[in-house]
């Protein structure tokens, strides 16, 4: 499935009962095969107090982290293979993935999630290597990440977007001991006219660049935002060029909760033959 150009591998583990330490193994495998790499695997599960359970693994078998075009995705693979009926009142979602719960709608062709407010939003901070330093934002949305605004880097302001050498700059921010244990995804930005921002995203687990990336759209905004470049809502364009859209009920001081919107379609299935492993 896509999500706004974000690629995972979907799995429905109602049929096959996977148990998290054997998800972690099957990871890497489930998400490249046959010449084809997704950027996470989607496992759905049922939940009695939930319209479902999603939870989501990193290619490289890492877990905990929330993704928000991967929520996208598994609303709509859960709605098309009838795991939970919409209420037909409110359209709400409820639904239960890395560890809490979050909600979902259909507007139009999209789908909405609602995020809390950030786990932790800091606007300005500063991150050394060796002689050189960048200001940025630090932002925990459920996910870990930092966002730096290209143009205000006095070593990087010259540089267009598209030639910014993120794979090989990014696993210095993303693997600093200033972040460590976890690390971050590193995120940069530029503030385009009508509240519109071009954003790419590393994100780590992948250890690359993503087509888009949810929980970076949202920091990202959080960021502009804070920095007093943008107002709600904005629109996010990823690497995919696939619109997000980004906005808040409160302000920006004061948030009581975040959506937000994109597509979420379905690419291909595919039958997979996985090796035997021990439990």
């Amino acid at each position: 499935m896509s999500g706004a150009g974000n690629l995972f591998s979907v799995i429905d583990n109602r049929k096959y009962g996977f148990k998290h330490r054997q998800l972690v193994k099957l990871a890497p495998e489930l998400c490249q095969f046959m010449n084809e790499k997704t950027d996470g695997l989607l496992v759905i599960n049922q939940n009695e107090s939930y319209a479902f359970q999603s939870d989501f693994y990193n290619p490289d078998g890492s877990f905990g982290a929330m993704c928000g075009n991967g929520a996208r995705c598994a609303i709509e693979y859960s709605n098309k293979n009838k795991i939970f009926k919409i209420n037909s009142v409110s359209g709400d979602i409820s639904f239960f993935m890395c560890g809490r719960e979050y909600n979902g709608r259909y507007h139009g062709e999209n789908i909405v999630i609602e995020f809390p407010p950030p786990i932790k939003l800091q606007p300005q901070i500063s991150v050394r290597i060796i002689n050189s330093v960048i200001n940025g934002s630090y932002v925990d949305v459920g996910s870990k990440h930092l966002v730096v605004n290209i143009f205000k880097q006095s070593q990087w302001k010259v540089i267009q977007m598209n030639d910014f050498e993120l794979l090989q700059i990014a696993p210095k921010y993303r693997y600093h001991p200033q972040f460590a244990p976890d690390g971050v995804n590193f995120n940069i930005y530029e503030v385009k006219e009508s509240n519109t921002i071009i954003l790419r995203t590393y994100e780590k687990g992948v250890e690359g660049e993503t087509g888009a990336c949810g929980t970076g759209a949202i920091a990202t905004a959080l960021t502009s935002a804070a920095n007093n470049e943008v107002k709600f809502p904005v629109k996010i364009i990823p690497t995919s060029k696939i619109p997000l859209i980004v906005n808040i009920r409160g302000n920006i001081n004061s948030i009581e909760n975040i959506s937000l919107e994109g597509p979420a379609e379905f690419i291909s299935n595919n039958e997979i033959e996985i090796p035997d492993f021990n439990e």
